[in-house]
């Protein structure tokens, strides 16, 4: 026997088997049960969902010899003709090619005569919608009052351009698109009876491809099993599709967020190698990003559709619901191009250069106040100061002494040389601790608690912490995060290790807000919640910064570095942590905003 496709093989013969639209099938087993049966039918909707099979199940349901409920038995010998394309009572006619006035005229003629072997003559139209003005107006008498034996099925993808009056003398059936479930758990079937092993995610894969159409999704699958053998895989959908796996597509829009440029013009040149499909790639990331602005407002993993959990902790901390609907935005204008380019990869190339820039211009460093140009100093360029390093991983004292080099802040240029410690100071440091003031507030750090993060120090910790750190900015449009972002905008982390930070500032009233008791505890959860970990930390200025790491660095080539200890910090140890206010009505809120302290909420 001849192969069969497989959206052939498989077309459904009953309203038992179909998948979706059981809106029409319980309307349709229904009418024929209580022989309520119309004279003509118009089915509309989008292709490969089920118009034509659902045509031929209703023919055979209304002249099968021993149908039960409306359903037809698919054994008598009707419902076999008809299965097999060879019932003389059952005309199939492509109007696409048959649409002119004399085929209708012909069709009219052979309407009269009674059917042969079945109870009714069912003609089933399909595309009906490319008949002719002319062929349609022939068509609509014999369309109203059709003989008792004759039925109407007209199936087409265009309602739109069918004739108001055909369509009145219809019973209209819209076919919508199939659920991704629904096609998934049908290709399952298929797999089954076809003895095939597979994965369940490349079934999922293969229905959102198909858009809703079953019988795309079978000749998608047909095309997958070709290439894949005897085991189907996401891998293989991917290959033979051009597309872009999800955890890739992460890491795509990653390098986006962190203005890597280079690595995602590399990227797209290998997706344009390997033959992706940048329209099918352009909304997977509009996809993603709409997930990212769900979850950020309902916090429900249920209702997304691409992300898990693990791909929200890579992109969650990195971007806010305004620049996802920006960059959606920037994505959806650069689709509508792709029609009528002749390379839609330039489009989108540059619809990813234009997110880099829209993302590097906002964490642009914000200008200085306006100064008459008279009063302005040129001042020579601040070098970047190193960051300390993993001191454990170094094996000689030559990388040391490059080290100490490379740091010695008395070499950068323009700036005064800090007073090297010698051990009288090192025994004053220990022994008096660094001293701020936040207004009349006495804040004591202990030198002893700096040296004691800097031993433990590990420069992976750094790392993350420096890569997250530009995430605060994001957090200032939120009115729950935005004390706490700004208590930090202007710091950088210059050194951490496992639950221990210090940060620098600029200015010291900057470092000694978020040094003060009040606001330690707010800022630690915010810490908390931007680094997924928790930290105690220090703040301090870059000058004190570059004495207690001069002093770290005499210290460790003295080898008088102290014992690593658990994390302490002086200055807080008596503070308890505050009770967090319960949760206030938006009314209690406004009061509070009105009237201050004052206010007392009393429970009635």
């Amino acid at each position: 026997m001849a192969y069969r496709a497989l959206y052939r093989a498989y077309r459904p013969q009953d309203f038992e088997h179909f998948a979706g639209q059981k809106h029409i099938t319980k309307t349709l087993e229904n009418a024929i049960k209580e022989n309520r049966i119309s004279h003509a039918y118009l089915f509309c909707g989008p292709r490969g969902t089920g118009k034509t099979s659902t045509a031929k199940i209703l023919a055979k349901a209304i002249n099968c010899e021993n149908a039960h409920d409306g359903k037809p038995c698919n054994v008598c010998d009707n419902c076999v003709a008809i299965t097999n394309g060879e019932h003389p009572d059952i005309v199939e006619i492509d109007a696409a090619s048959n649409n002119g006035v004399d085929e209708v005229r012909d069709l009219i003629e052979k309407v009269k005569y009674a059917p042969i072997r079945a109870k009714y003559k069912v003609y089933i139209i399909d595309e009906v919608h490319m008949m002719s003005p002319g062929a349609f107006n022939a068509l609509l008498k014999t369309l109203e009052e059709p003989p008792a034996h004759v039925v109407f099925i007209l199936a087409t993808t265009e309602p739109q351009r069918i004739l108001p009056t055909i369509i009145s003398r219809c019973q209209r059936y819209d076919f919508t698109k199939i659920s991704e479930k629904d096609i998934t758990d049908y290709l399952e079937y298929v797999m089954h009876e076809e003895k095939i092993d597979y994965e369940i995610d490349a079934l999922a894969l293969i229905a959102q491809l198909a858009d809703g159409g079953m019988r795309d999704s079978l000749s998608i699958l047909e095309q997958c099993l070709a290439y894949s053998g005897s085991r189907l895989t996401v891998a293989d959908v991917n290959t033979v599709y051009g597309i872009i796996s999800v955890a890739d597509q992460i890491r795509f829009i990653q390098n986006l967020l962190t203005r890597n440029m280079g690595q995602v013009l590399k990227d797209l040149n290998s997706m344009n190698e390997a033959g992706t499909d940048i329209k099918r790639l352009t909304m997977d990331l509009i996809q993603i990003l709409k997930d990212v602005v769900i979850y950020k407002n309902t916090e429900n993993m249920d209702i997304l559709t691409v992300l898990n959990e693990g791909y929200l902790k890579d992109l969650l901390p990195y971007i806010t619901v305004e620049e996802c609907f920006k960059y959606i935005d920037i994505l959806m204008d650069a689709s509508t191009h792709y029609r009528e380019a002749t390379d839609a990869k330039i489009y989108f190339e540059l619809a990813c250069m234009k997110i880099c820039n829209q993302v590097h211009d906002e964490v642009k460093v914000k200008p200085a106040s306006k100064t008459p140009k008279a009063v302005v100093k040129s001042e020579p360029k601040e070098e970047v100061i190193p960051i300390i390093h993993d001191y454990h991983d170094y094996s000689n004292s030559e990388s040391h002494d490059e080290i100490e080099e490379e740091t010695d802040p008395s070499t950068v240029e323009g700036k005064q040389p800090v007073e090297v410690m010698n051990e009288e100071n090192v025994s004053r440091e220990t022994s008096s601790p660094l001293q701020t003031n936040r207004e009349q507030n006495q804040i004591e750090i202990d030198t002893k608690d700096i040296l004691n993060i800097l031993v433990h120090a590990k420069r992976t910790i750094l790392n993350q912490a420096q890569e997250k750190w530009p995430m605060i900015r994001r957090y200032l449009a939120n009115t729950n995060t935005a004390k706490w972002a700004s208590l930090l905008i202007d710091s950088s982390p210059v050194a951490a290790c496992p639950g221990g930070l210090i940060l620098s500032f600029e200015h010291q009233a900057l470092a000694n807000n978020v040094n003060y008791y009040e606001n330690y505890f707010g800022l630690k959860r915010f810490i908390s919640e931007l680094m997924g970990e928790t930290f105690d930390f220090i703040a301090l200025t870059k000058t004190d910064w570059l004495t207690t790491r001069k002093h770290y660095m005499e210290l460790r080539k003295a080898g008088q570095l102290p014992e690593p200890g658990p994390i302490h910090l002086t200055h807080i140890e008596n503070v308890e942590e505050p009770e967090e206010k319960e949760t206030l009505t938006d009314g209690q809120k406004y009061a509070y905003e009105l009237f201050g302290d004052i206010v007392q909420i009393v429970e009635e």
